[in-house]
């Protein structure tokens, strides 16, 4: 019975219940009361002084409101060891769900015939399912053929006259992943990538002391058919003598060299050798095992691969279904298999091959490009993600805290996010986290990816804090050499402990922290858009059901009135809408809007509504019905005269500015179409936002000759629309004004009544990274404080 997302994170909040009893126990960290607190305590580590010679990169989030608790050089390329599993997981997840199962054909150049004789080959034409494998199944060598034996029993093959071949060429890769390492060839982490796979394309030899010292240890293959051969360079040592053993195979040999010694009265050693063409491994173990059966093959066993032709096998004899996906992902991320996951990757590139693919791009650059498309079409930064391969061995798979964390919220709400979840490791109880964290506040509640290469550590998952609030975050940490009462793997733990015990919320940030800036006022209206009928159901988008309750009932609406503020018989607003999988408390953290705001010296009061709650929707909810923006900014203006905030409490409407990123252009078109006060909107700002309802900007611009400011970039998905804006303008005579805003000033945004910027920045940094917000403000038809 699968857990659910829920269940997940109620095993955090229950096992917290006991979390004074564990801090006794614990590393003597710190609990962070408040998110000042917290924001310092994490501060203080990853600043430390040991750190000076590595490179950290973490970003923290809440699941629940959208803020970023905590970023370091969250922008920072660095390498993610085995965190780069969580993409190949969630591009399978996404484009085949977790119920997909694996299909490995059977084939024959001819049918059997009544004696059930094939009278030509039996071949095996393998597609990378991952889960022959006796150490998964519990059970002997030998059981893992019985699919396939159960499969020709049914068909009534009885013998064949010709060869059993393992056809692998649906795979077009090398036997390597992409920029590994020679070392990485004589490790069972670095086993040999094989669309016919079994035991993970390893085997163990033991390794035992002998009899007396003086003599050579014994060795033995526990697996049958590896094709190995041992050369024995060991000694058995003197009681109480160190232990060393050392195994090599050097490249393209099929021959071991065991080397070092062990004491007489030692325990045995046992070590993992990758072997050499595990497809052949494969059907040579097949063949053994048919024939144990009562099946004969007289022909012998043999092995085709890419770059040669695929067997003309086209007879279907029958085939072998793997279990479901979320099982083969759950199989490879708990323990950090390497093998499993770049079959899967693979398997997923192969998915997306055309007729008219080049044979010589292979799976492996498939898969690599199906991840790129997947990025870029849920609008994650997918120019952070920089991957060699799938598994993260490549010491030249790049990313940032910022997309391993974006990608974590994007599965925390995919349709799939049971299955994703369920696959993390979680703290103290099992895969790679399995002995880390235990008596801590961590304990069963940290899900979690953990990454690991000589110089690299990261840890990027979920965990629910002590006051039940649900957290997403990376970290990464490289090039650390840890002293010596340290493990490089407790520095990740301690930020993960932190954020288990910290007792205060996410949303505290309000009014105290901006008191410097001016006064915050968090509020709710009538007129605010949502609730709304048109979400009373809520919303289902690509499979995944967003709630009324959860993202479609918040009516909270944020004042902002900056230091010195005047009030004069009128008083002029900029009222910006947030855009998709976002809240109100996150826009204003995320993108430093009330310090740009204070920073323009504007004589103006900013409004936020709450849009969908952390949905990925454009709806405006009653802001959309017609006339709905001038009942907001009526119900506005009473407020704020009600509210004592102001020294002056009679004033009226002033001028407004419209803003919007992202999927707010949506609102923002319904209102200069049909929400009322075209009079008073002036302006209007889309940060990366013009992905339509361009006729509806383009009618009040020229109705109102009003300002209009389009920010856009390369991979906002808002260039094409943009380009054939100015397209169309340019046609028509229109004046508007282009500008790359890496050469313009804030001069230049004087120039003209139809701005149009393009930007090198990245989608969410529009708003913010230069100073954006401020210089639009300071440009604008506002008043000076």
């Amino acid at each position: 019975m699968k857990e659910t997302r829920f269940q997940l994170f109620l095993t955090g909040l229950v096992c917290f219940c006991a979390a004074n009893f564990l801090q006794a126990q614990d590393t003597n960290l710190a609990v962070a009361h408040t998110l000042d607190e917290l924001r310092a305590q994490l501060t203080a580590h990853v600043e430390s002084p040991r750190f000076s010679g590595a490179l950290w990169g973490v970003k923290i989030a809440s699941l629940d409101t959208g803020k970023v608790l905590f970023e370091h050089h969250a922008d920072r390329l660095l390498s993610p060891a085995s965190n780069s599993k969580m993409y190949p997981s969630a591009l399978a997840l996404d484009r085949f769900g977790g119920d997909y199962r694996i299909i490995t054909p059977i084939l024959a150049t001819a049918r059997p015939d009544a004696s059930g004789t094939i009278h030509g080959d039996l071949v095996i034409s393998g597609r990378g399912d991952p889960s022959w494998n006796a150490r998964h199944a519990g059970t002997n060598f030998a059981a893992l053929f019985t699919p396939f034996i159960t499969a020709l029993t049914n068909a009534g093959v009885r013998s064949v006259t010709g060869d059993l071949v393992g056809d692998t060429t649906f795979f077009h890769s090398p036997p390597q992943g992409g920029s590994w390492t020679v070392e990485d060839l004589s490790d069972s982490e670095g086993a040999e990538i094989s669309a016919l796979t079994i035991n993970d394309n390893f085997t163990t030899i033991r390794i035992a002391p002998g009899g007396r010292a003086g003599e050579r240890c014994g060795l033995k293959i526990l697996d049958q058919f590896t094709g190995l051969h041992l050369d024995n360079q060991t000694t058995t040592a003197t009681n109480g003598a160190a232990r060393h053993v050392e195994v090599q195979r050097f490249r393209g040999e099929n021959v071991v060299h065991v080397f070092g010694m062990l004491p007489v009265d030692g325990e045995p050693e046992l070590v993992q050798m990758p072997m050499l063409s595990p497809a052949r491994w494969f059907t040579t173990a097949l063949r053994d095992a048919l024939q144990q059966h009562g099946i004969i093959v007289h022909g012998v066993a043999r092995v085709v691969a890419w770059p040669s032709a695929p067997s003309a096998a086209t007879e279907k004899i029958g085939e072998v279904t793997s279990p479901p996906l979320r099982e083969l992902v759950h199989d490879f991320m708990k323990p950090s298999q390497n093998l499993e996951t770049d079959l899967i990757f693979e398997h997923t590139g192969e998915a997306t091959r055309a007729a008219d693919t080049p044979p010589w791009v292979t799976s492996e650059q498939l898969a690599l490009t199906a991840l790129d498309a997947f990025l870029q079409t849920n609008n994650l930064p997918a120019e952070d993600v920089h991957f060699d391969e799938g598994s993260g061995l490549s010491r030249n798979n790049l990313t940032t805290a910022n997309a391993s964390m974006a990608l974590l919220q994007f599965m925390y709400r995919h349709k799939e996010s049971e299955d994703f979840i369920a696959a993390l490791p979680i703290a103290g109880v099992d895969g790679t986290l399995r002995r880390r964290m235990k008596n801590t506040a961590a304990f069963q509640n940290v899900h979690a990816k953990t990454g690991t290469l000589r110089w690299v550590n990261a840890l990027s998952g979920f965990v629910t804090t002590a006051a039940g609030e649900h957290l997403v975050f990376s970290l990464m940490l490289n090039r650390y050499d840890a002293p010596a009462n340290r493990r490089r793997t407790d520095e990740l733990d301690d930020i993960a402990v932190m954020l288990a015990q910290f007792t205060g919320r996410s949303e505290e940030l309000a009014a105290r922290t901006y008191a410097a800036l001016g006064t915050l006022v968090v509020t709710q209206l009538v007129s605010a858009p949502f609730p709304h009928p048109a979400r009373a159901a809520g919303l289902t988008r690509k499979g995944q059901h967003y709630s009324a309750a959860d993202h479609y009932s918040d009516s909270t609406v944020a004042f902002f009135i900056p230091k010195g503020f005047r009030v004069t018989d009128q008083v002029d607003f900029v009222v910006h809408f947030h855009g998709w999988n976002h809240t109100v408390a996150g826009t204003l953290e995320e993108y430093n809007l009330l310090q740009q705001f204070c920073d323009s010296g504007k004589n103006a009061i900013l409004i936020v509504p709450e849009g969908p709650h952390n949905a990925p929707d454009s709806f405006g909810g009653k802001l959309e019905d017609t006339n709905g923006f001038a009942v907001f900014m009526a119900e506005a203006v009473e407020k704020l005269q009600a509210s004592g905030v102001l020294k002056k409490n009679k004033f009226e409407l002033g001028n407004i500015i419209l803003s919007g990123h992202s999927g707010g252009y949506h609102v923002m078109a319904a209102i200069v179409n049909h929400g009322g006060l075209p009079d008073k909107i002036k302006e209007a700002w889309l940060f990366d936002a013009l992905y339509g309802n361009t006729e509806d900007f383009v009618a009040w611009q020229q109705a109102q000759n009003s300002r209009l400011v389009d920010i856009y970039t390369d991979h906002g998905g808002t260039k094409e629309e943009t380009e054939k804006l100015m397209a169309a303008y340019h046609a028509g005579g229109t004046a508007f004004q282009a500008l790359e805003e890496t050469n313009s000033t804030p001069a230049d945004l004087t120039k003209a009544r139809l701005t149009f910027i393009h930007t090198d920045l990245t989608h969410n940094e529009s708003v913010f990274r230069r100073g954006e917000y401020t210089q639009y403000l300071q440009t604008s038809c506002l008043k000076n404080k």
